[in-house]
């Protein structure tokens, strides 16, 4: 975490930063004159400009609890008010980068230059840290007092990474803003630099873990208590220990009192007016049961299903709670075509199940995606228009409301007895070969 210096800490890198990149750039030629980068008041930057020339000034105009952070946070006193943790405050600070010139387009220049310094550069990295806040010794010796007590911010060892974004403002904000300031207007631009985790290390109440549950460590006594009448779906078991399932695989799952007559399973689909019911298969029993999805295709959707399960008691229909079930695409590759044109490339391929009107659908190949071309009924075929691809062999996957086709191999065997399984890999097969 980051000490109470952290907030000039942070100014501090904005000024060496665009100083550097000021350098880098070598604006010193463009405006005929060295550029300062200043951390003052506003209203103090109109004497710099009349004495000094040009200049650029980052200062700090508003500061806000992160909200994220905040809520997520432990108390700092337990009910005794001992102090138990150092609270982190979490600060995002809002910056106008100010450029001063007296002399034609010296603003322009300077605005235009610090803007894109800052896009470049979206954050800080902890080594950028700590080489701009401690130095080497040699250099440390001949900085003010205040900058080298900024070697001690913590910012190079907090969890959050300091990040710097572009923040908009409304025009009459931005008006009010330099009127607040009691300063003539200058052409600026406001950014937000995210998260500062002020903590003090003050000394904490920390007890003991526990080792041992009740008498003889027998863990805590239980008394029985009346089960719910209605089965109950505690967990989804996925095959092949992938993230979702597929039309033809075994989908089981545990929970509480499963047992009954006519034990079944109704999915419905979230987005589609869809729903089926499946018998679950025999041999299931009241803390598991399994049911096996077909493979017709034509009446199903990809895409994200409620999974609930059903029994008969005395005749009449018991139901469970909902589970939700990601159902994946399946793609038959390779594509049933794979035609390149002057700057683009059309890959057409059958998918399984159907693709709905409304659903949509994504490919990727490698790392460039595209959209599918709207179907106006259901259809197992989808084209997509890729960019100039390069001639090669692509990984390939699809994703279909929000779901994945299976293009990586999770459930893989080990080498030898006595080992563990292997690392996953991706799935050879799933691979679209684009011609030059």
């Amino acid at each position: 975490m980051s000490t109470a210096l952290a907030i000039a800490g942070v100014t501090q890198l904005l000024r060496d930063l665009l100083n550097d990149g000021l350098v880098d750039n070598d604006v010193a030629c463009v405006v005929n004159t060295n550029v300062p980068v200043h951390a003052l008041p506003p209203d103090r930057m109109l004497a710099e400009e009349d004495n000094n020339g040009p200049a650029l000034n980052v200062f700090l105009y508003h500061t806000e609890v992160n909200g994220g952070l905040a809520n997520q946070i432990l108390p700092t006193r337990n009910q005794q008010g001992d102090r138990v943790n150092n609270t982190p405050l979490p600060l995002d600070l809002f910056y106008i980068v100010s450029a001063y010139g007296s002399a034609d387009l010296h603003n322009d220049v300077l605005l235009g230059y610090a803007m894109q310094i800052l896009h470049e550069h979206p954050g800080f990295t902890r080594a950028e840290i700590q080489t701009a806040l401690n130095p080497s010794p040699a250099i440390a010796a001949g900085l003010p007092p205040l900058l080298q007590a900024l070697a001690d911010t913590g910012l190079a060892e907090q969890a959050e990474a300091i990040r710097i974004a572009p923040h908009q403002m409304p025009v009459a904000e931005k008006s009010a803003l330099w009127s607040a300031l009691q300063s003539q207007y200058r052409p600026s631009a406001i950014y937000r630099v995210s998260t500062v985790l002020i903590q003090a290390q003050y000394p904490v109440r920390n007890v003991l873990p526990v080792l041992t549950l009740g008498a003889d460590n027998d863990g805590p006594a239980v008394q029985p208590s009346v089960m719910s009448p209605f089965p109950t779906l505690a967990r989804a078991i996925l095959p092949a220990l992938q993230a979702s399932v597929r039309l033809g695989d075994t989908l089981d799952v545990e929970g509480i009192g499963l047992d009954g007559a006519n034990p079944r399973f109704t999915f419905s689909h979230l987005s589609q007016a869809i729903n089926h019911t499946v018998n679950a298969q025999a041999g299931g029993n009241a803390r598991a049961q399994s049911v096996a999805i077909p493979t017709l295709s034509s009446d199903w959707a990809a895409g994200i299903y409620s999974v609930m399960f059903s029994v008969d008691v005395s005749g009449d229909p018991v139901h469970s709670n909902k589970l939700s079930i990601p159902f994946a695409p399946v793609m038959t590759l390779p594509p049933n075509s794979v035609v390149r044109n002057d700057q683009t490339v059309v890959v057409t391929v059958q998918v399984t199940p159907h693709v709905y009107p409304g659903q949509q659908a994504m490919m990727w190949l490698g790392a460039e995606g595209a959209i599918a071309e709207s179907v106006p009924t259901a259809s197992n075929t989808l084209v997509f228009i890729f960019g100039p691809l390069a001639a090669g062999s692509y990984p390939a996957r699809m994703r279909i409301d929000g779901v994945d086709s299976w293009f990586i191999l999770r459930d893989r065997p080990p080498v030898a007895p006595g080992f563990t399984s292997r690392a996953p890999v991706y799935d050879p097969t799933q691979v679209v070969v684009v011609p030059s």
